[in-house]
């Protein structure tokens, strides 16, 4: 009778363990193909060699923002702007380019961030665009507990912006 227990305890994670990992993978691939739609996007501009990492930046237009090494091996960021399906068919899809060496680190941007204002959690740094602007957007949580972000140039961490919500 104990073995039937175990055997369907162990049945039962197992089956568990599968509907949650297909679960996450279904919602995880939309976000894949707009990443490979991106990297696709900037392959026909930029002349790459390798990609870090991507991540997804949405203000009032929406980025991804490729991390990559160039063809001489210089390390780069790259903003493709996403567009409506219905604009797909436009020409004009806006990507910039910019070297590493042309701006701030995250730690600098947490650094400057951090002399300005008080942060209580930091959430996150990623890079952005405001307007035609390469900026960091910094994710924190402050001293009174409010959601904030805080947004300054990529190029010399000017000040641009600051939200914070109600707690």
């Amino acid at each position: 009778m104990k073995a039937w227990i175990i055997s369907i305890s162990v049945i039962f994670i197992a089956v568990l363990v599968g509907i949650s990992y297909y679960l996450y993978d279904m919602t995880a691939e939309p976000i894949r193909d707009r990443q490979d739609a991106a990297i696709s996007l900037a392959e026909q501009t930029v002349d790459f060699s390798e990609v870090r990492g991507v991540d997804y930046y949405h203000g009032r237009r929406s980025y991804q923002v490729i991390d990559a090494i160039d063809a001489d091996g210089e390390d780069i960021y790259i903003w493709v702007e996403e567009t409506e399906e219905a604009d797909d068919d436009s020409d004009e899809i806006n990507i910039e380019v910019r070297q590493h060496s042309e701006g701030l680190t995250k730690q600098e941007a947490i650094d400057i961030a951090q002399s300005d204002i008080t942060i209580d959690r930091l959430k996150s740094v990623r890079l952005g665009m405001i307007g035609s602007t390469p900026v960091y957007e910094v994710n924190y949580i402050d001293d009174e507990k409010r959601h904030s972000f805080y947004y300054i140039t990529f190029a010399d961490g000017t000040y641009i912006r600051h939200y914070q919500f109600l707690s």
